[in-house]
């Protein structure tokens, strides 16, 4: 049985990679905001199902039953034995307002694929691929020269993706302390497109200008936490993450086309062009502190048997230092222009039953689940006639363990609905509704892997 799984499960996770690795990047509408223009597109606005639901806090929450990517020193709290395969869809519905004119679109993007278990006394370990910066937008203006109308049309497309693995291991164990450390490292690869049409109206003849980004690049960050435990009842976890500022090397190309059909690429001339220009594109460093704390107490009781609940509070605050964000191509190093963010969450966690596994038959379905609520708000490096765009969100989410065989696998789900602005009528501002979903795969108790079996 356990050789049975253990082959189909890394042949079809092997396949899968492959096919995501090919068509990653082009397959899916990944964003539709016009800030994805800016720079090498946008990082944030689609999240995984599990953390969305407690505020987007992604840094805090890990335990035997998650495969916590975002804070790499975690890995090793992952159950023995029980390795964890996650996958992840989100989505995202957005409806623009500027100066009285309104606009719906959606996003869909597969929120990550990975690996990840842990091994020996104090190790974990973990791979995959996650999105990095995605691009997507479209939008129009018009102008009048002479007595002609010129339609300009704005468009970006593409997104960059990540291959990650990482390690964790302890600095400290003790009964009720634990200090751990840990780092990802990975490749980020992928093409991001700004172009814009331009024609008279009523004429299919005009101008293409397209710019083209590709990055290929190493990208690391750290993680660490240390839990404290007071009793079975009450601990905490203090958790950090950094990402130092990096220099991604890539590479950028400028093309102008004339064409007598403007929508169709087939009759572009170019008239114009840079050539594939070498550069690096220096990252925004970023930190991210979090707080949790758990408490453990008795609920109810149902035939004997006493409900064994908790209540986890968590809470996170990030800085990323935009300002330091730059382009360097030829030689010309241009700044970006963008303002140091800030970002707050703020999650809750109830667990009717912490222990089902062991008594499932006791339990209903509904008692079992994780219930989780939260809220967010952050500012985004962009100034929009002088003020600061901010993103401000309620979440809710539910995580729903696979009760069968008494394995570690659950599904989550979050939801968040917020609002994305400068609070002025006259710039874009977005309402929106993002819905995440993500599976966690795990092996029954009967087909843990690393665990040496004897032979009667």
């Amino acid at each position: 049985m356990h050789n049975t799984f253990l082959f189909r499960f890394t042949i079809a996770f092997s396949m899968l990679l492959l096919s995501l690795l090919s068509g990653y990047t082009v397959a899916q509408s990944t964003s539709t905001s016009p800030y994805s223009s800016y720079g090498f597109g946008q990082r944030d606005g689609l999240d995984h199902g599990t953390y969305e639901g407690i505020g987007a806090t992604t840094i805090t929450y890990f335990d035997s039953t998650t495969l916590n990517f975002y804070n790499p020193a975690s890995y090793n709290t992952m159950g023995k034995g029980q390795p964890m395969f996650s996958v992840g869809v989100s989505s995202r519905l957005s409806f623009y307002s500027e100066d009285n004119v309104k606009s719906f679109n959606k996003a869909v993007l597969l929120n990550n694929y990975a690996l990840g278990f842990a091994f020996g006394k104090h190790f974990g370990f973990a791979f995959g691929i996650k999105p990095f910066t995605r691009r997507g937008y479209e939008f129009s203006t018009r102008s009048m020269l002479d007595t002609d109308t010129i339609w300009h049309r704005y468009s970006g497309s593409g997104s960059t993706s990540e291959v990650f693995l990482g390690l964790s291991t302890d600095v400290l164990k003790l009964k009720n302390q634990r200090l751990a450390v840990g780092g990802n490292i990975g490749y980020v690869f992928g093409t991001l497109i700004n172009q814009r049409k331009s024609n008279i109206i009523g004429s299919q003849s005009g101008g293409i200008d397209q710019n083209i980004l590709k990055i290929n690049a190493l990208h690391y960050e750290f993680g660490m936490y240390y839990k404290q435990r007071f009793n079975n009842k009450h601990s905490y976890t203090l958790s950090a993450v950094i990402e130092p500022q990096q220099h991604f090397n890539a590479t950028q190309r400028w093309d102008l086309f004339t064409s007598s059909h403007v929508d169709n690429p087939l009759y572009y001339n170019r008239i114009d062009s840079s050539g594939t220009i070498k550069g690096k594109i220096t990252t925004a460093p970023s930190t991210t502190f979090g707080f949790s704390y758990s408490f453990r107490f008795n609920d109810v009781k149902k035939e004997r048997q006493t409900r064994n609940s908790e209540i986890s509070l968590h809470t996170s605050y990030n800085t990323t230092d935009w300002t330091r964000f730059a382009t360097n191509f030829g030689g010309i190093n241009l700044p970006s222009g963008f303002v140091s963010t800030s970002k707050l969450t703020l999650g809750v966690q109830y667990i009717p039953e912490t222990s089902f596994m062991g008594q499932s038959s006791k339990w209903g379905f509904l008692e079992t689940m994780r219930y989780r609520a939260g809220f967010y708000q952050y500012t985004l490096p962009y100034i929009v006639n002088g003020l600061t765009v901010m993103d401000k969100a309620m979440t809710f989410g539910v995580g729903i363990p696979v009760r069968g065989q008494k394995s570690l696998s659950s599904v989550n789900f979050g939801v968040a609905y917020g609002k994305r602005g400068n609070g002025t009528a006259i710039a874009l501002n977005e309402n929106y509704l993002s819905v995440n979903a993500s599976i966690i795969i795990a092996p029954a108790i009967f087909e843990r892997w690393f665990i040496k079996r004897k032979l009667d």
